[in-house]
């Protein structure tokens, strides 16, 4: 158990909690996930269609309340044009509905085999192989 100001931060068993020791088990090197293996749980709808005419939609349009100011002048000023709003007829770019995808298997999960070079170490909390006498802290 690792204490702090005498308070526990962290505790249980040195091969669990630290990495004194190699992984017991690996991914194994001899399998990979298949060609044909579908990440995605959702795909575009392929019956869903654009409607006509909705590229045609402007994002912005002329504010249908701006009135040309009194004092505007025509020659000095140049042409009067109404300050532009959000359209809301505009829904942004057309995106396919998203539906449920019949070929998606859920996450590939990497097959785990024992590591080889695991070995569990008896003295791994050994510190002093021959005893200490002394211990010394870093502040």
């Amino acid at each position: 158990e690792v204490f702090v100001d005498n308070k526990s931060v962290r505790s249980g068993k040195l091969e669990d909690e630290f990495d004194f020791l190699p992984e017991k088990e690996i991914k194994d090197p001899d399998q990979s996930k298949p060609a044909d293996w579908v990440d995605d749980a959702q795909m575009d709808d392929p019956n869903d269609q654009k409607p006509d005419g909705y590229d045609d939609i402007p994002e912005d349009i002329p504010d249908p309340d701006a009135a040309k100011p009194d004092d505007w002048d025509d020659e000095d000023d140049g042409e009067w044009e109404p300050p532009m709003i959000d359209n809301p007829d505009y829904k942004g770019p057309w995106k396919a509905k998203r539906i449920a995808n019949p070929d998606y298997k859920g996450p590939w999960v990497h097959p785990m085999i024992p590591n080889p070079d695991y070995v569990y170490d008896e003295k791994m909390h050994s510190v002093c192989t021959d005893g200490c006498t002394r211990i010394g802290f870093e502040l």
